[in-house]
């Protein structure tokens, strides 16, 4: 195992006056489904992954739990990620990816990072923040649940798990509000559109208003192109003994 920067400082002050805001995270509801995903104009819409969020119990600590799995040709990918069910801080993720497994664990403003490459030895860092930061990792989860409305826009601190030291910060912006009727025996549904930027990447977040399900993620590039898309549909609630939790 190697170990890197056991203890570290990383800069990510505030740039401007007022405070982050904060997210509600009661309003994420619990949901299970599947994924479609669609890479440029030539990509497939057949399903090829999974979804799942739910209300864990940890500890004492009521969390929600979304984890995410994927085929494709390289093989098996996925994540999760672990946090808290009321102001959605994460306690952990995890990437799974060809090239090795993604883990980071919060303690408020302290962040340790993991990776276990598939072949070679794990490198681990710890790193403490100027301010408590969100995670990249499940980002939509956080939009989401934040006071969306018309021109509606912020900066939220967030660590980018894949990077050794990627702290960054996520703009975001309701660019439209519409109703969308996505299967013809489906009826329409009430969408905000909001972009979301973490440094040069762009993701264009479809959420609705009912539930605060995210039900397409789009990256797009520089000159306002899809280059992929994520389709969420959520099937269903888990059962339990606090579903409306």
């Amino acid at each position: 195992m190697v170990v890197l920067g056991a203890c570290s400082n990383i800069g990510m002050n505030l740039p401007y006056d007022d405070a982050p805001p904060e997210p509600i995270g009661s309003r994420v509801k619990p949901g299970v489904g599947w994924l479609t995903t669609r890479i440029s104009e030539n990509g497939s819409n057949t399903p090829d992954g999974s979804i799942a969020i739910d209300i864990v119990h940890i500890g004492g600590r009521v969390l929600l739990q979304q984890v995410r799995h994927f085929t494709n040709g390289d093989g098996f990918t996925g994540d999760s990620v672990l946090l808290d069910r009321n102001t959605l801080r994460p306690v952990a993720t995890w990437r799974w990816t060809t090239k090795g497994t993604y883990i980071v664990h919060y303690d408020r403003r302290v962040v340790e990072r993991i990776f276990r490459p598939a072949n070679g030895p794990t490198i681990r860092r710890i790193e403490t923040e100027d301010v408590e930061p969100y995670s990249a990792l499940g980002m939509e989860l956080v939009v989401s649940s934040l006071p969306l409305g018309g021109g509606y826009h912020g900066l939220v601190p967030v660590i980018v798990d894949t990077e050794p030291r990627g702290w960054s910060w996520l703009h975001f912006e309701v660019e439209t509000e519409m109703s969308l009727q996505e299967r013809p025996d489906q009826a329409q549904r009430e969408l905000w559109v909001v972009d979301a930027d973490i440094g040069p990447e762009r993701t264009r977040l479809w959420i609705a208003a009912d539930g605060r399900s995210v039900r397409r993620i789009e990256r797009i590039n520089r000159d306002n192109e899809v280059l992929g898309v994520v389709r969420r549909l959520l099937l269903g609630i888990p059962q339990g003994p606090n579903p409306a939790n």
